[in-house]
């Protein structure tokens, strides 16, 4: 089977390799490459989500009914748009599926196990996507809530900013699972509004990566957040990463979708307060605090 990559950052050559590895034939299309080859059989996206449509928009040979696999996670700004519903502006035959999960691009190189779920509503390309990427340390389970898979590993990103300007504040472990746990909770709730199934939120798309992003210090979005946390500049903090951190923009997609939506958000809310310079880390982490008392499950 011949796959099309676009993009080939960490995440994209680690998913190109498992492929290659599994005996597909992969080819990456990097920055500058907009020619898609007419033998492609599966379309993947491995590109910041902010970068997807206008990639899209000057793709060449866009095959209009291969099936594209999404491993991109975040909201686009201007539209709040998941990545399957950018592509299926461009591909409105495709049938469409993600790929996510608790994951660092390094540790699947390296062949560390890791286990990964990957989502499409057809369930036939679930399998298709599962088959072509399990492996001895590659488990990948499927799911048909696409958009829960699609929402998970877009907002753990924010919340994992969070989680680390919690331990760049030098807050403790105790503060840490606090917040990481109510971040879940949080997360469950803007997802299902959505239509996520909330037992996909508690799976590996959710859980599963919110943990991994929220405690590795591996996570750009955790080292983001620790920069933020003890001080830096939101420049000064994306500028001390390699790549590109998704919790960023997302947060800001999100604010506009919480805005609009009228939903209940408080930490991402925060966040977003701390990431436009208008309030300290700290002061957003207490402004949590300071709020009225309620039911755990509120």
């Amino acid at each position: 089977m011949n796959h099309t990559i676009l993009g080939k950052g960490a995440w994209g050559e680690a998913m190109g390799l498992a492929l290659q590895e599994r005996g597909h034939d992969v080819k990456w299309l990097d920055k500058g490459e907009h020619k898609i080859p007419s033998s492609t059989n599966i379309l993947w996206i491995a590109l910041p989500t902010q970068a997807v449509r206008e990639c899209f928009e000057k793709s060449e040979g866009l095959p209009s009914e291969v099936p594209v696999v999404s491993l991109s996670k975040g909201i686009e700004i201007s539209t709040g748009k998941r990545v399957s519903e950018i592509v299926a502006h461009f591909c409105p035959k495709s049938k469409i599926a993600a790929v996510s999960g608790p994951s660092l691009a390094g540790e699947i190189l390296k062949k560390v196990p890791t286990a990964l779920v990957a989502a499409s509503s057809d369930d036939e390309l679930a399998r298709v996507v599962q088959q072509a990427l399990h492996g001895p340390s590659l488990r990948v389970y499927r799911s048909q809530d696409l958009i829960g898979v699609e929402w998970g590993g877009a907002l753990k990103n924010v919340y994992a900013l969070a989680a680390g300007m919690c331990a760049g504040l030098g807050l403790g472990e105790n503060s840490l699972a606090g917040l990481t746990t109510r971040s879940l909770r949080e997360m469950t709730r803007v997802a299902v509004h959505f239509g996520a199934e909330e037992e996909t939120v508690q799976g590996l798309s959710g859980v599963g990566d919110l943990i991994l992003t929220s405690y590795s210090r591996s996570s750009r979005n955790r080292r983001v957040g620790e920069r933020l946390g003890v001080g830096d500049s939101v420049t000064q903090a994306l500028t001390s990463v390699d790549g590109v951190c998704e919790g960023v923009p997302t947060t800001e997609a999100l604010h506009k979708i919480l805005l609009a939506q009228k939903i209940d958000a408080p930490i991402a809310q925060q966040l977003f307060q701390v990431l436009q310079g208008k309030k300290s880390p700290k002061e957003g982490l207490l402004a949590l605090l300071d709020r009225g008392s309620k039911s755990e499950t509120e």
